[in-house]
C-alpha cells in the first residue's frame, strides 16, 4: 500500500458499485485502507463486489440502493455511520442505463429524460444533503462526482447525457464554494475507461473503439481500478486537500483543452 495516499480509518460510499467503474473504485478505495459502503441498485451485484473486496482483505458492506430514491440514499449513509462510525468520502458514480445509448433529441421520451436526471442529479442532491453533516465533522470530507468529458466539449446524439453531466459540473463548482469553509473538498472527474459492458460493445463494433483510441494520445482506455480508481484515491488523500471545485479529465489526454 502506498502510505502517501493511505485512507486507513476513513469511510467511503460509492454509488453504482455493483459493476463497471464503480466496482473498480470500491476495490481501489478498499485497497487504500478505506471502509467502503457499496451502494448498488441490485443486491446481487453489490454482493459480488463485496466478496471481491473481502477476498483482498478489505473492509466493506453492501447496501441495496436506488440512487433516485432519497430514502435509499439516507439508508446508505446511515449504514456507513452505524457500521463504521462516520462518513468521510462520497463518490457518486452511478449512471443511467440509458446514458450510453445514442439517441436523437426528437426521439427521446419523458421516461428517458426522467431516468437520467434522477440518476445524475436527484441522486447527487440527495447524497449531498444526507452526507453534509458527516463530511464536515472531521474537516477532511471528500465529495466526488463522476462527470464526463462531454460536459466539457459536448456531444451529438446524446443530449440528455450532456445536459445532466454539465449540470453535475456546475454542482461541483457550487458545492466547492459553499462547503470549502467546512473543510470539505468537492471535485469531479471525467473518465475514459473500459468496462465489461464496453468491451462487449467494442467486440461487436471494433471500429468505434479504434475511433475513440485515435483521439487519445496514450492510445488506450483507462483501467477502472488502477487508472480511474487511482485518481479517486489521490483526490481523497491529504496530498490533494488544496484542490477543489475541479472536474479533472482522467482520459489519457483525450480532452486537452483545459
Amino acid at each position: 500500500m502506498n502510505t502517501n495516499t493511505s485512507l486507513a480509518g476513513r469511510t467511503a460510499i460509492v454509488t453504482g458499485a455493483g459493476g463497471g467503474i464503480g466496482r473498480g473504485l470500491a476495490l481501489a478505495l478498499a485497497a487504500a485502507g478505506a471502509n467502503v459502503v457499496i451502494a448498488a441498485r441490485r443486491a446481487v451485484t453489490g454482493d459480488e463486489t463485496l466478496a471481491l473486496v473481502r477476498q483482498e482483505g478489505g473492509s466493506a458492506i453492501s447496501v441495496q440502493t436506488d440512487v433516485g430514491v432519497r430514502a435509499d440514499i439516507e439508508r446508505a449513509v446511515a449504514a456507513a455511520v452505524e457500521n463504521f462510525g462516520g462518513l468521510d468520502i462520497v463518490v457518486h458514480n452511478a449512471s443511467s442505463g440509458q446514458s450510453g445509448t445514442p439517441t436523437k433529441l426528437e426521439e427521446i421520451d419523458d421516461a428517458r429524460w426522467d431516468e437520467q436526471y434522477a440518476t445524475a442529479l436527484d441522486a447527487a442532491f440527495y447524497l449531498a444533503q444526507a452526507s453534509f453533516e458527516h463530511l464536515k465533522r472531521g474537516r477532511r470530507g471528500r465529495f466526488i462526482i463522476l462527470s464526463s468529458s462531454q460536459a466539457l466539449h459536448g456531444g451529438a446524439m446524446n443530449p440528455i447525457y450532456v445536459a445532466v453531466k454539465s449540470a453535475q459540473r456546475g454542482m461541483v463548482k457550487g458545492l466547492a464554494r459553499e462547503w470549502g469553509p467546512h473543510g470539505i473538498v468537492v471535485n469531479g472527474i471525467a473518465p475514459a475507461s473500459e468496462t465489461d459492458t464496453s468491451k462487449a460493445y467494442f467486440e461487436k463494433y471494433p471500429q468505434v473503439k479504434e475511433q475513440i483510441l485515435g483521439n487519445i494520445p496514450l492510445r488506450r482506455l483507462g483501467d477502472t481500478r488502477v487508472d480511474i480508481g487511482g485518481a479517486i484515491v489521490a483526490l481523497c488523500s491529504d496530498q490533494m486537500q488544496f484542490v477543489t471545485g475541479q472536474v479533472i479529465p482522467v482520459d489519457g489526454g483525450g480532452y486537452t483543452a483545459l
